[in-house]
Formats: C-alpha cells, sequence, structure tokens
C-alpha cells in the first residue's frame, strides 16, 4: 500500500503582505521578493515575515517548521550545531535537508 510522507519542509520562506516569496534559502526567497518589489526597504509597510512552507502548503513559522522537519527526519543528517539551534526554536534555512 501506499504510504503518504508526513507533512515536511519544501521552501524557505518569507511572507510579504500576505504574497509567498519561496526560495532554497531564505537568502533566494528575498531575492525572488526584490524581483516583485526592488524598492520594498523604502515602503512604508512591515517587513517580511520569516518562514518555511511545508508539503501541505502552509506556511509556518520557524518553531513549528523545526518540529515539522524534526519529525520528517529533515534534521537527521545534520550536526549538533543544528540540532542546538532547532533546540533554541531558531530553525535556518541551511539547517534542513531539502533533498
Amino acid at each position: 500500500s501506499f504510504e503518504k510522507k508526513p507533512e515536511h519542509i519544501v521552501a524557505a520562506a518569507l511572507d510579504f503582505q500576505g504574497e509567498i516569496y519561496t526560495g532554497r534559502t531564505h537568502a533566494d526567497a528575498l531575492n525572488a521578493l526584490e524581483e516583485v518589489y526592488p524598492d520594498w526597504a523604502d515602503m512604508d509597510v512591515k517587513s517580511p515575515r520569516d518562514g518555511f512552507m511545508t508539503s501541505a502548503g502552509r506556511f509556518v513559522e520557524r518553531d513549528e517548521a523545526g518540529e515539522i522537519a524534526d519529525k520528517a527526519g529533515q534534521l537527521d543528517a545534520l550536526g549538533s550545531h543544528s540540532k542546538q539551534r532547532r533546540a533554541s526554536e531558531y530553525l535556518d534555512s541551511h539547517d534542513i535537508n531539502l533533498n
């Protein structure tokens, strides 16, 4: 029988005014945002929210993304520095195995 893979992290993401920009890293997501809004930093708006996109199409913040990535085994191959950061609930896009 076909087993559904648990929800996992598929991309780093930025939420800018309700629009989601994604990339392999948050820097890539920022580049995608800047293609659409090159002057976003000068706009009178809130800064983009950092987060991640899941396989279920959800935007989640770093703490929830860390829990999802941990349960999905996406942190298993990483070193203790990444796991330590995971414990501090500040997950970085470089911490997650997206392969």
